[in-house]
């Protein structure tokens, strides 16, 4: 349903009165056009990015190292001097174009140096180099910081990760081991995410770093926590299955706290599906003929139904609908 439509149903409602339903379609076209705006300045810097790569493409072989490597650093050098320039002038979006454009361009010099000097230090050097060049995240758009995290814990080394299942092994056996390390890394990442946020708010939300880093560790978590359970499920079953239910329960008491509708819905969401999923281990043989693909589409509709009833039923609760 279209925006003004729906605000129009919430007036008629009683939700919110006319003056309150022109104010929110004014500011909605404006982040509209805002968005309108970032996006062509995105696809101008795509063209021009790649009209730069065809022309020396189709020039490679006739132009000297000396010279492919001054026009590539007196590009990269206009581009950081277009980041100041935008920067000092308040002009954001352009600002965010520079600083994209040059995220680009470093790992584009990287390439350049190690094949005119006939350099190779694989994909860790290259991810640490593009990483620690770049100045994407002093920007504000939060899909670049987040493939700027990415790409530095791509160079990380998480080799110790094995090297602590083997110390926690030798005082005890791989069951307990393989326990122990998936619920430490699930806990480690909630930390971490929560960490994040509290460094957001301390630098007043200027840098948006600490917050991709606290939505990619928060995102980690309950990677770790529901696929780790299902992994681990299948050689410790239970002890694995009720840190999942403890998990999930604590998040939907932390949501419900917070009077956060959404996330409290999602996690009684994933409970849910985390039970189906318990369902169809228990009984996989049963699925595996005819007659199983028919009774997955029954229990398929049956997931869909519940899920709806769930979704209706939080939304009607008090909690979420106090004044």
């Amino acid at each position: 349903m279209r925006l003004d439509k729906k605000m129009q149903k919430w007036v008629a409602q009683g939700f919110i009165t006319q003056q309150q339903a022109d104010n929110i379609l004014t500011a909605e076209k404006e982040n509209q056009k805002g968005f309108a705006w970032k996006t062509l300045f995105s696809v101008a810097g795509l063209f021009i990015g790649l009209g730069f790569i065809l022309l020396i493409g189709a020039n490679w072989d006739s132009i000297s190292n000396g010279v492919k490597l001054v026009s590539a650093f007196s590009f990269f050098a206009a581009l950081l001097y277009g980041v100041y320039w935008t920067a000092t002038q308040g002009k954001n979006d352009l600002k965010e174009l520079f600083l994209i454009l040059s995220f680009l361009m470093v790992a584009g010099l990287i390439g350049l140096i190690a094949q005119i000097f006939n350099l190779s230090g694989g994909w860790h050097s290259f991810a640490v180099g593009w990483a620690l060049l770049t100045f994407v995240l002093l920007g504000r758009s939060m899909f670049f910081n987040l493939i700027w995290l990415i790409l530095l814990g791509s160079a990380i080394d998480w080799g110790f990760i094995n090297s602590i299942y083997r110390y926690l092994g030798k005082s005890m056996n791989d069951d307990s081991a393989i326990l122990i390390l998936y619920i430490g890394m699930t806990g480690v990442l909630a930390l971490l995410s929560y960490a994040g946020e509290q460094l957001y708010a301390m630098v007043q939300k200027k840098i948006v770093l600490p917050k991709a880093f606290s939505k990619l560790t928060y995102f980690l978590m309950y990677l770790t926590a529901l696929f780790g359970g299902i992994i681990v499920h299948f050689d410790i079953s239970f002890v694995a299955d009720v840190f999942v239910f403890i998990f999930l329960g604590i998040r939907m008491y932390m949501t419900f706290k917070q009077h956060n509708m959404v996330g409290f819905r999602n996690n009684t969401v994933l409970a849910e599906l985390y039970v189906v999923f318990l369902f169809v281990s228990a009984f996989e043989n049963l699925f595996i003929s005819g007659i199983g693909f028919i009774l997955a589409g029954v229990l398929l509709l049956g997931v869909i139904s519940m899920l709806k009833k769930t979704t209706v039923y939080i939304k009607g609760m008090e909690a979420f609908n106090e004044k």
